[in-house]
């Protein structure tokens, strides 16, 4: 009987120490949990957990048997004196070392808390609507017409934080070169690598440009959308919609065009005629700007931005609020160092 009660009691000291271990750590992620969204990052390695039971087998039994003894002439003697408290407490540092390996696995499945955060930013959606028409290489702007538009578009992009922007190009027909971001230094990197045969440039589209600009902002949920035209020359191209049938489609959608016509009047000539810009921005409720020279161009963009209605976003992230495996490998390393000086002092084994 007595030989039974000693080889259950390592794991009653099992029991012991480690239930109200176990007991604060569940209070402790219960009182964060409480507080804030609790999460596992590595939920799969509570499974280790399973590894406890066979752990205190091999330490309490296998290790013990298989252990070196040494002789001691006078055994009667020391069994008639009994074991003493030392004794029973000699599977302590096992314990403790089990105890620690069951808090380390807890700590690696990592238990951290989240938080939501709700934030409301003044915005409006803009997709900028760019002529990449062939008159675009005139030189009558500094270095030339495209030049001129990319640098303050530029400008423009980087004065627009929590807007998003989006471009579209057209020439002899309309293509999507940057859809809505909020990523200003991607669109500014897509502005900037604009080249003059990125599309066919033998036409001016700009009823198909300002359609297909129309298309990507009708996906938006924002309140406030606006497309900025940016052309040089009459249209000439229609495949999709003419300049007409655009203005009509982006008042029907509520959305306020705004043209801006760039080049010189040296330079313009029976290919331009701005009553079409001008008749995009009256019939949307938008403003038609002519951009004869870079300043004037600048200042068309600084104008807009004045003008411009904004719309209250709310946007919800999930955030990590805190990592909660630190305190628990604290405890562990204190469970080992406890363990490594008990080992190494008065539970040392011999030999």
């Amino acid at each position: 009987m007595g030989r039974v009660l000693r080889a259950l009691f390592p794991y009653v000291l099992l029991v012991l120490i480690g239930g109200p271990i176990a007991i604060g750590i569940d209070t402790y992620l219960e009182d964060a949990e409480r507080r804030r969204e609790l999460d596992w990052q590595n939920p799969a390695a509570l499974v280790l957990l399973a590894a406890v039971p066979l752990l205190a087998w091999v330490l309490f039994h296998l290790r013990r048997e298989r252990g070196a003894t040494l002789a001691f002439p006078r055994v009667a003697d020391l069994r008639l004196a009994g074991p003493g408290l030392v004794t029973h407490l000699a599977a302590l540092p096992a314990v403790l070392r089990l105890v620690a390996i069951a808090v380390i696995v807890v700590g690696l499945a990592r238990p951290q808390t989240y938080r939501t955060v709700v934030t409301e930013t003044d915005s409006v959606d803009i997709m900028i609507v760019l002529d990449l028409s062939k008159s675009m290489e005139e030189t009558d702007l500094r270095r030339d017409r495209l030049d001129a538009a990319q640098r303050v578009i530029r400008r423009f992009a980087a004065q627009r934080q929590g807007d998003r922007l989006g471009l579209v190009l057209f020439g002899q027909y309309a293509m999507l070169q940057c859809p809505l971001t909020l990523d200003m230094d991607l669109f500014d990197r897509v502005v900037a690598d604009l080249k003059m045969d990125d599309i066919p440039s033998l036409g001016t589209a700009i009823g198909d440009g300002l359609g297909m600009g129309l298309a990507y902002l009708r996906r938006s949920d924002a309140k406030s959308k606006v497309v900025i035209l940016l052309s040089d020359g009459d249209n000439n191209v229609s495949t999709q919609m003419t300049p007409q049938q655009a203005a009509e489609a982006a008042r029907a959608a509520g959305v306020k065009v705004f043209t801006v016509l760039v080049g010189a009047d040296s330079t313009w000539g029976s290919s331009v005629n701005p009553a079409t810009l001008r008749n995009i921005a009256d019939v949307t409720g938008g403003k038609f700007f002519k951009a004869t020279d870079w300043t004037a161009l600048r200042d068309s963009f600084a104008e807009m931005r004045k003008t411009l209605d904004k719309t209250r976003r709310r946007k919800e992230e999930r955030k990590k609020d805190q990592e909660l495996f630190v305190p628990l490998v604290g405890l562990a390393v204190g469970l080992l160092l406890t363990e490594l000086l008990l080992s190494a002092t008065r539970f040392r084994r011999f030999p």
